[in-house]
């Protein structure tokens, strides 16, 4: 301990000493034990100590104050770093806070430190955390965690003061010792915003942004789940794979603000069919598939149950919905399997849902139905036959057959081109096999452009011979193919490349097709006829025919379907409808044609009541082109 720091008492005791001397000598004076010389020189003394003495307290006075205002300008500086942080900071000890900051004050809604302070810490928590512990558990767990490690850095929900709303923090408790006793040092942050990024996050990685419904990823985690549960239970479940019958038509004239407007509807029909614990996702487009648990351990049951609710959804989504003030009504095609344990896949389980779907499509929409797996081996056949359709275009397995068309008199006009597969393993493939498969696969644009051009070379071909110069091909177009937006353009390049007469190529359309948006045809059908080609309509009779639409279209013949042909001699209503549609063509002033005629009583009928074209097996069967020409070399008088 130096002089310095003693040097208050110092002045405490020369003060004292000089006090004591000018006593002492007076009173020595007084009594004549000493001179006035020894009396002034103690005087003198005293004076001396007095003034040391006094010129220590001044300098210790100086000091104080000056130690003084260094302590105010800490404490004042340690305040301002304490109020201006942007996160909230708060000292408390084990009878609770005792300090905190402005930023406090306003992340809790309280008007004063004292009204803060008040606080218990447990009344600025709710009940339970989000872990679902008791905050008042997980409080002492992370006080221990930080007496012990000197801090602890965690999450937490507070709670405000003035409106009682929950909002997460991040919170830095350091223990530390204030005046000889341990508190501790609260570091908060408001992260409410980013809880709000993570949960977009969330949202966007595992909900579809329209219905909020879970997507595929999170469904295949549900699924996952489903099936875990399905082993530790015992119990099935179901699948369910929902498609709107129709939805592209919706979109297409009700526009994709309506559809997606439906869409949100029937998220919200769907949830309310469904039990707490099933799931309803979108896979996106019009397809939603619903997962259905524990509907019971014995598999008739558990079908059972899977089939009331799918019932249930087909009520519920088949009500009127409205759609910006107007009414619309759906049908949806479900399709369902049942699941128990991990004998199949989570993506084997949704392609026999999508499967069954595809049934109830095919078995006229607005269906349930079961998964088959008979029908799961048959699509798959139809996927390799698919795979191989794509090769016979490349390795030029397709090849083109020819019927003959003949007049009255049994004389050649043309022929119809029909496509055949001949596969190099399997043979001859009929064309009710693949031809759905190449409408369905999109695979009908190419291969039917293939058909034309090959189609128009072989006119070009005939037109050097007097036998088959004035022969007309008949060429069938698909829905798809003749909807391409340069189909005329492509009709228009084959005839000009191969050098063919375009009034010898005859273009066959399908009522259904050109039913599909009239106006579209009708002004793509005078481009082609401006060509100079022209058009007849197949199969009629068999859609929904009307004389209205007729009138309006450019055709230049009808071709009554074989389904009326097969029964004129015997079935009154076939022959009258033929008898019909030939009187109808003759108002219309249009060629009429005939297919499927395989019988003299047959081609006698048709001829007496005025068709006078004819095409079926009883003038030739569809031959390749060898067979063809030298069919006609044979029929030629």
């Amino acid at each position: 301990m130096d002089f310095l720091t003693l040097r208050p008492i110092w002045v405490v005791i020369g003060s004292i000493l000089g006090t004591l001397l000018i006593v002492s000598a007076c009173s020595l004076y007084f009594h004549g034990v000493v001179t006035p010389d020894y009396l002034i020189t103690g005087l003198i003394a005293s004076l001396i100590v007095a003034s040391l003495a006094t010129a220590l307290l001044t300098q210790a006075n100086r000091r104080t104050l000056s130690l003084l205002r260094e302590i105010r300008k800490s404490e004042n500086k340690y305040r301002q770093l304490f109020d201006s942080t942007g996160d909230a900071v708060m000292l408390l000890d084990e009878s609770g806070f005792f300090d905190c900051n402005k930023a406090t004050l306003e992340m809790f809604g309280c008007a004063t430190q004292e009204e803060f302070c008040s606080k218990h810490p447990a009344d600025l928590s709710p009940p339970q955390q989000a872990n679902g512990m008791a905050s008042l558990v997980s409080a002492n767990q992370h006080i221990a965690s930080a007496m012990e490690t000197g801090s602890d850095r965690f999450e937490w929900v507070y709670r405000r003061v003035d409106d009682g709303k929950d909002f997460p923090v991040e919170i830095l408790l350091s223990a530390m010792e204030l005046d000889g006793r341990s508190v501790f040092q609260a570091t908060v942050r408001d992260i409410t915003e980013r809880k709000q990024s993570e949960q977009q996050i969330h949202q966007l990685a595992f909900f579809d942004a329209l219905t909020r419904l879970p997507n595929r990823r999170l469904l295949m985690d549900r699924l996952q789940q489903a099936l875990a549960v399905s082993v530790r239970n015992g119990q099935l479940g179901a699948i369910m794979f929902l498609d709107l019958d129709h939805f592209k038509t919706l979109n297409d004239t009700k526009g994709h603000e309506i559809g997606d407007l439906l869409l949100i509807e029937v998220a919200a029909r769907l949830l309310s069919c469904v039990r707490d614990g099933d799931t309803v996702a979108r896979l996106g487009g019009d397809e939603f598939v619903l997962v259905l648990e524990t509907l019971g351990s014995k598999g008739h049951e558990a079908a059972t149950q899977a089939e009331r609710v799918a019932e249930k959804i087909q009520a519920a989504l088949g009500q009127p919905y409205q759609l910006k003030e107007r009414s619309h009504h759906t049908t949806w095609s479900i399709g369902i399997v049942m699941f128990k344990g991990h004998k199949d896949s989570v993506e084997d389980l949704l392609k026999y849902a999508d499967i069954a779907m595809y049934q109830a499509k095919t078995a006229g929409r607005d269906a349930i139905r079961f998964y088959d797996p008979e029908t799961q081996s048959a699509i798959e056949t139809r996927a390799d036959m698919e795979t191989e359709l794509r090769l016979a275009l490349e390795n030029h397995q397709f090849q083109l057959y020819y019927q003959i068309q003949v007049d009255s008199s049994h004389r050649p006009l043309g022929a119809e081109v029909l496509l055949r597969w001949i596969h190099p393993e399997r043979g001859l493939i009929s064309p009710l096999q693949f031809i759905p498969l190449l409408e369905e696969s999109g695979m009908i644009v190419p291969v039917g452009l293939w058909v034309l051009q090959a189609a128009c070379a072989q006119l070009r071909t005939w037109q050097g011979s007097a036998l088959t110069r004035d022969l007309t091909l008949a060429v069938n177009v698909s829905a798809k193919q003749f909807r391409q937006s340069d189909f005329v353009v492509r009709v228009q390049r084959a005839l000009l490349e191969s050098g063919a007469k375009p009034s010898h190529l005859k273009l066959e359309l399908t009522e259904s097709m050109v039913l599909e948006n009239l106006e579209n045809m009708i002004a793509k059908m005078r481009e082609l006829k401006l060509l100079g080609l022209s058009f007849s309509l197949d199969d009629f009779g068999t859609g929904y025919s009307s004389l209205q639409y007729l009138k309006q279209l450019p055709l230049d013949q009808i071709k009554i379907d074989h389904s009326f042909v097969r029964d004129i001699a015997v079935d009154a209503n076939d022959a009258a409808i033929v008898q019909a549609i030939i009187a109808m063509s003759d108002a219309l002033a249009l060629n009429v044609i005939a297919e499927g005629v395989e019988t003299e009583e047959q081609y006698e009928f048709l001829d007496k009541h005025g068709c006078h074209a004819f095409q079926g097996f009883l003038f030739g069967k569809p031959l390749p082109l060898e067979q063809f020409e030298a069919s006609l070399l044979e029929d030629k008088p």
